[in-house]
């Protein structure tokens, strides 16, 4: 990665290739997602939260895959989902110190055969950058809500470590650490005042999505098997 601050000047000849963005996701098992994604992504993904491995501050994530840099979603060519999340499609830009835009001159999305440009011929920003801008703005807003949310679920007692032991049907043992999940049986032994507080700060229905979003997690099972028998069967195919 090579992040600069973009200049419109310095970079407007520069040509972005938007259909690779889905590329920079091809071996991200956890894609940073924020609260206002929660529904969309929830009929698609399962949603953790995980820890920084640094600071031990927790963020939510898409789950894409049962290992690390795995993302089962991943065709070769494109995501085969109908959410991308917006940590993916803002692809290339991203938002550095004191909220400078920056760009990543180092990945494929800049590209001299792009069909997108960053400025006009008059020096205006593009459509496609007003587009871009406007997802990192929702971007930085959501995590300020997302943050308030975790928070929330952590003065409660919400988070607790998924345990997941999983036997593929090849027989193979499958742990799944370090990612938490919603405690139902503590949501179930709430107070009355606390549903109501979750109630009026809309977190009781991101709670909801988070839960619904949980099944999902049988989907990545399928896909890892599915992905594991194609595999089995090309070798097979090769042997022979």
């Amino acid at each position: 990665m090579r992040l600069v601050e973009l200049s419109r000047s310095e970079h407007g000849a520069l040509r972005i290739r938007p259909d690779l963005a889905e590329a920079s996701a091809a071996t991200e098992h956890l894609i940073p997602l924020v609260t206002t994604e929660y529904r969309k992504a929830a009929t698609q993904y399962p949603i953790v939260f995980a820890k920084h491995s640094e600071t031990g501050k927790f963020s939510s994530y898409v789950l894409n895959g049962l290992g690390l840099n795995e993302n089962l979603f991943w065709t070769g060519t494109e995501l085969d989902v109908t959410y991308v999340p917006m940590n993916v499609r803002r692809q290339p830009f991203y938002v550095g110190s004191n909220n400078a835009l920056c760009i990543d001159l180092d990945s494929p999305c800049v590209d001299t055969s792009g069909t997108k440009s960053i400025v006009e011929t008059d020096g205006s920003d593009s459509a496609y950058l007003k587009e871009m801008l406007s997802v990192l703005r929702d971007l930085m807003t959501g995590r300020e809500a997302t943050e308030a949310f975790i928070a929330n679920l952590l003065s409660l007692d919400l988070l607790a470590p998924i345990l997941l032991d999983i036997r593929l049907d090849d027989g193979t043992p499958l742990r799944l650490e370090g990612l938490y999940g919603l405690d139902e049986e503590h949501l179930r032994q709430l107070e009355e005042r606390s549903f109501l507080q979750l109630r009026q700060t809309g977190h009781l229905d991101l709670i909801y999505a988070v839960l619904m979003a949980s099944g999902q997690i049988f989907r990545l099972i399928r896909l890892k098997n599915q992905r594991i028998a194609l595999r089995r069967s090309w070798h097979t195919n090769s042997a022979g």
